[in-house]
């Protein structure tokens, strides 16, 4: 199975992607706009939320211990190993993300003199393939869509699935895994757009505590690993983030938002979170000098 997602379906999908992106810069469908009013000001605070959409960082915790499982798996059993590995894999990887994700940026940048603002950006691709390939588009956006959904479902049903295994053993992990396939094939077909909708205030609470618990991870050196900076920088987090999920899913606490707004640099444009996060690992680490005295 891994073979097939990383021989077969990953590459394919690069080359779906890729034929379009060409073509798009060899003859683009229209002239970059001006942004649309919601990203007039602080468009790069609105892009940075708008990157939570894409739950990169929420994959990367499910598919991380899959990735590495692999690597011993491979040969590489020291943690020294892993590590080198983990870092040639996150730099092509990265590379690779920030190259296709820049290039759909501009690809829907210019095509709205065209296309006009669609609802998502799922229109705005089919949009783009109807354009350059007329009904065969949509042939070329179908093998995009599946070979982009197979390779994400399948890392996601088999990590979910081995861990529900390991938490809950009286039920297989082939169950588990049955379970997580109807269960998201079920979901799936709401639609986008509510998909979207309903996702945005769960992302805007968890998000912020992955990336939190990311930097923390870069910077474990530096602490030595103490729980106790881990633990009160994500409950710093995670006391303004959940405030923002409430308020993006319409349940605004007018007097604790008021009061965010007041104290806290960055609330306004969505990442009001960050200076709690850390002074919340500054207390954690006096706390554990603390103790040693």
């Amino acid at each position: 199975m891994v073979d097939l997602v990383g021989k077969v379906l990953t590459p394919l999908l690069l080359v779906f992607i890729g034929i379009l992106i060409i073509i798009n810069f060899l003859n683009p469908i229209g002239p970059v706009l001006a942004p649309a009013e919601a990203y007039m000001s602080h468009s790069f605070f609105k892009g940075f939320q708008e990157g939570y959409l894409t739950m990169d960082a929420l994959a990367a915790f499910v598919f991380g211990i899959i990735i590495i499982n692999i690597m011993r798996e491979r040969g590489a059993t020291t943690k020294k190993e892993i590590m080198i590995s983990s870092l040639k894999v996150a730099l092509v990887a990265g590379t690779l993300l920030a190259i296709i994700y820049s290039s759909l940026s501009y690809m829907g940048a210019t095509s709205a003199s065209e296309l006009g603002h669609l609802e998502n950006g799922g229109a705005v691709l089919a949009g783009i393939s109807y354009y350059y390939f007329g009904s065969f588009g949509k042939v070329i956006l179908a093998f995009i869509v599946i070979a982009a959904c197979l390779t994400t479902s399948i890392g996601l049903i088999t990590a979910c699935a081995s861990y529900f295994n390991q938490l809950v053993p009286s039920i297989s992990y082939k169950s588990w895994a049955t379970i997580f396939t109807i269960f998201s094939a079920i979901i799936s077909n709401v639609g986008l757009s509510a998909l979207i909708e309903f996702s945005v205030p769960v992302l805007l609470m968890l998000y912020p505590i992955c990336i939190c618990l990311m930097f923390l991870t870069f910077m474990d050196p530096l602490f030595k690993g103490k729980k106790e900076v881990y633990q009160i920088s994500i409950l710093f987090t995670f006391i303004v983030s959940i405030f923002d999920g409430l308020s993006a899913a319409g349940i605004v606490v007018s007097s604790v938002d008021n009061l965010f707004e007041s104290i806290l640099p960055l609330y306004s444009v969505g990442l009001g979170w960050l200076i709690p996060a850390v002074v919340g690992g500054i207390i954690g680490y006096l706390l554990t000098l603390g103790k040693r005295i």
